[in-house]
Parts: structure tokens; sequence; C-alpha cells
């Protein structure tokens, strides 16, 4: 997934405030950094995931 900064810029504040929390949330967990980026598009890829499953019980 490629999102660019308009697509961030379309985000809440909210919601970006909760992306930068995960974010370092992440980077404490596993040692490494993510970017917004690669977040994203985990959460779009898990969220996908779980409609998949969702629908086929």
């Amino acid at each position: 997934m490629d999102l660019t900064e308009k697509q961030f810029s379309r985000l809440s504040r909210k919601s970006l405030y909760t992306l930068e929390k995960l974010q370092q949330q992440y980077t404490q967990e596993f040692g490494e950094f993510i970017t917004k980026e690669e977040l994203m598009a985990l959460i779009v890829r898990y969220s996908r995931e779980k409609m998949t499953n969702n629908e086929k019980n």
C-alpha cells in the first residue's frame, strides 16, 4: 500500500495521534522502527483478513 502525505492529511487529528501512539508502541514492543505507511498497511491487511473471516462464519 502506497500512502502519500495527502492521504495522511485526510486523517483526523485523533486518528493521526492514535497512529503515532501505535507506532511508538510497536517500536517499544518489537525494538524496531516502523513507518506510518507500514503500520497503516498492517492495519488494512489485518482488517481485510478479519472481514473475510467474519464473512465465512
